[in-house]
């Protein structure tokens, strides 16, 4: 009985030790107001449907709402910026609040960004990527209005 028991308490303990950020982010993470996907590739920003987002065509969020941008690398296999990496910046215009999200790649083709739309009475975001890529001419105009 003891061997069962000291058995069950090193599974869960080496169960624990090796996947805490998992069982954290289970409990600590809720679920966004809003989720938005923005593709990211050399001509610019998409969204899901491969309309070219930018000033003139800006994401427009609900103050007060958390929301969730995901974005998701969408090189074409054909193109020469298949092996460019991109990390993008989200910036508030009002106080030059930032966040980053992780690097996106062929191999790593997610990565989000979370944040309260309007926190601070912020109005308007703008997102470009941080990293040196094909692309940098086209990639610095995501706009994000607060409406």
């Amino acid at each position: 009985m003891k061997g069962r028991f000291f058995l069950l308490v090193t599974v869960l303990a080496f169960s624990f030790g090796t996947f805490p950020g998992s069982l954290a982010s289970v409990f600590a993470e809720s679920k966004p107001d809003l989720e938005l996907v923005v593709k990211v590739n050399e001509k610019g920003f998409f969204d899901e449907k491969d309309k070219l987002l930018g000033p003139t065509n800006p994401l427009k969020v609900s103050k007060g709402k958390t929301v969730k941008v995901v974005f998701v690398f969408d090189e074409a296999v054909k193109s020469l910026a298949i092996g460019d990496v991109h990390q993008i910046a989200i910036t508030a215009d009002d106080d030059n609040w930032t966040i980053e999200s992780d690097k996106i790649w062929f191999f790593n083709r997610k990565a989000s960004v979370t944040f309260l739309a309007g926190e601070h009475g912020r109005t308007q975001y703008r997102g470009y990527c941080i990293i040196d890529c094909i692309g940098m001419d086209h990639l610095n105009n995501l706009v994000i209005q607060v409406v």
